[in-house]
């Protein structure tokens, strides 16, 4: 939720970067996959212990993954499906990158299915509560630019951090869950 402060103003940024996208023909959903595909491979880094590295290219394909909404509206081909296919490519990436953690013994799998299952249920109340006419739902201390964020940092400080940085993803992805349930039964009672 702190991050979402900030979108406007690097909102002149994000289109100068994706106008010479717009200009080579790459699509909003092209773009989308790419990130994906980054996301995938900073899993496997994180199985292979080279946490460094996989917070490198987590941030590359965070990077790339804030792009693709910018490009489809400044091309305009925003879409329901390209909404939908970037919503679920998120889920997809946040999960291989705790399970890529977890393979790689950087934490213990149980943490990490906590961890995964607190920031499914982040994105699942808001799309439920959203649905059911709550409004939109945008609510909590993390949602998933903080919580890759925190994973980014702990990884640049080395494999023996990464495990601290689930830890905390975990915790402050729960807290989102309480936050968005209370929220919501506010609103929907």
């Amino acid at each position: 939720m702190v991050l979402n402060r900030y979108r406007e103003s690097v909102r002149g940024y994000l289109e100068a970067i994706v106008k010479p996208l717009s200009r080579a023909g790459l699509t909003p959903n092209a773009v989308t996959v790419i990130g994906l595909v980054l996301s995938l491979f900073s899993a496997y880094l994180y199985y292979l212990r080279e946490p460094r590295l996989a917070g490198l290219v987590l941030l590359i394909g965070s990077l790339v993954d804030a792009l693709d909404g910018t490009l489809a509206r400044l091309t305009g081909k925003t879409s329901r499906f390209g909404a939908f296919l970037d919503s679920t490519f998120d889920r997809i990436s946040d999960g291989a990158i705790l399970f890529g953690i977890a393979l790689g013994s950087l934490v213990d799998w149980r943490v990490a299915f906590l961890t995964f299952m607190g920031s499914y249920l982040v994105s699942y109340e808001r799309c439920r509560a959203e649905l059911a006419g709550s409004g939109k739902l945008a609510v909590g201390i993390a949602e998933r630019a903080e919580r890759l964020i925190i994973l980014m940092v702990f990884s640049f400080l080395g494999a023996r951090y990464v495990e601290y940085g689930v830890y905390i993803v975990g915790i402050l992805a729960w807290i989102t869950v309480v936050q968005r349930f209370y929220v919501a039964y506010q609103r929907l009672k």
